[in-house]
């Protein structure tokens, strides 16, 4: 069909329509360290569609075309166009499956449907390189729809039918831009469907179908959006939580109490606890509206705040150690100090004869390492096990869930827990390279 206007035309729309779909899978694909698994069917639909204009292009370039080569590309091309459908509208399926993020019976029924049409399409796909019930090339090269051609449109038309069922199901969890968007993905390639059966020589499935992805495209990118607004109000909730179970009402109570004490026995002293306690609730209230990470330097200050008021009430009990070897860095708020009030209350505190808590800091050529430790009577190793796992929380220990979550979510870092009867180490790891997440 070499010279012919409608196979340029069609050529040209296809190559541009490619383009498009590779331009979002680059993009994509670069930015899957903040996906989650919608994006993943997104990419795979992307890749897909990308095959089957793949496929009709070697119609429009091969058809009626002499030679081995043409003879070969062409039903090859045409197979990978009558069988990605199937993979693509599985995909689709996958897609919104991982959306509604709800298991049920129906839905996995709806599942399986799907994935059995779309083998089915890809088989007899196949099988008509053989048997021609698809299609089948003349001795001329040239194409022509087989006797089971309508079977190759009614599977592709049942699987738009499971979709749409899904989306029915789901319609509630969904935005109305959102519900719209998806409708899209099946109504323009179902008349584009209906329009390339009737009138054959213009690939209307082919633009229709990459109309619908860029309406898809707009739709992973609000889910995005969604997914940031979310995480924020998790972030600003987490930082309400860890400031709550920071200020505690024994620990007002007895920094008061040293402070009373101390104004009878020692004034100057008594002057410097006002100052710590003061600065102590300053930073805890600061942690409220302070979405950016801090320099380790004020985390760091807060904590010693915190420990001499500790001071103060163990006395010679409480020993502090601070081996700082890294303090160029930035870090979450409100971090480093839930970790030594644990290595303080259930640590020292439960050791008769008092014990000692050490910080240190080191760089690393990728990130800087925190660890926090103490020779307390620290606590069982299942007990170690089920703090150190993640999404764990345990009451009695403040914020390790919380501390581990926000430095995962704000800064890609970790948190780690070895404890025994000789005492317990907290090591944080902060990567140098990193944002933060929670804007």
């Amino acid at each position: 069909m070499e010279g012919n206007p409608l196979s340029v035309m069609n050529i040209g729309i296809e190559l541009y329509s490619i383009v498009i779909c590779f331009i979002l899978v680059i993009y994509h694909w670069c930015h899957l360290s903040d996906c989650n698994s919608q994006k993943h069917w997104f990419i795979a639909m992307l890749l897909s569609n990308i095959a089957m204009m793949l496929g009709d292009l070697t119609d429009w370039m091969f058809n009626g075309a002499e030679g081995q080569l043409a003879c070969v590309v062409a039903p090859l091309g045409m197979c990978l166009f009558y069988g990605t459908p199937g993979v693509l509208l599985w995909c689709f399926m996958g897609y919104l499956k991982e959306l509604l993020g709800v298991r049920t019976r129906v839905i996995a029924g709806l599942w399986r449907l799907t994935a059995v049409l779309g083998f089915l399409q890809v088989l007899f796909s196949l099988m008509s390189l053989k048997n021609g019930m698809y299609f089948y090339y003349t001795a001329g090269n040239d194409y022509v729809r087989g006797s089971f051609y309508i079977l190759s449109q009614i599977i592709p038309c049942l699987m738009y039918a499971t979709n749409g069922i899904l989306i029915y199901i789901g319609r509630h969890q969904f935005h109305r831009m959102e519900l719209l968007f998806l409708l899209g993905y099946i109504v323009l390639p179902l008349a584009g469907q209906v329009l390339q059966m009737m009138f054959y020589g213009v690939a209307y499935i082919n633009i229709m179908t990459t109309i619908a992805l860029l309406l898809i495209n707009i739709n992973v990118q609000n889910e995005k959006e969604l997914a940031a607004k979310r995480l924020e109000k998790e972030l600003a909730e987490l930082r309400i939580d860890i400031m709550l179970s920071q200020i505690r009402p024994h620990f007002l109570y007895n920094a008061l109490t040293a402070i009373r004490q101390l104004c009878d026995t020692d004034t100057e002293q008594a002057k410097e606890s006002i100052l710590d306690f003061s600065r102590f609730l300053r930073a805890n209230m600061n942690s409220l509206t302070t979405k950016e990470p801090i320099a380790f330097e004020r985390e760091l200050e807060h904590v010693q705040s915190y420990l001499n008021l500790e001071q103060q009430r163990f006395g010679k009990r409480l020993k502090v150690i601070y081996d700082i070897n890294s303090r160029e860095f930035q870090i979450p708020t409100l971090i480093l100090q839930p970790i030594v009030e644990n290595a303080v209350r259930h640590g020292i505190k439960k050791r008769p004869g008092g014990g000692t808590v050490k910080i240190y800091t080191e760089e690393w050529k990728d990130g800087n390492m925190i660890i926090v430790s103490d020779n307390g009577v620290g606590f069982e190793e299942e007990k170690a096990g089920f703090l150190a796992e993640e999404g764990k929380e345990d009451p009695g220990h403040i914020g390790i869930a919380n501390v581990r979550r926000r430095l995962r979510a704000q800064c890609n870092g970790t948190l780690m827990i070895n404890s025994s009867g000789e005492g317990t180490k907290v090591t944080i790891w902060i990567p140098k390279v990193w944002r933060s997440r929670g804007r």
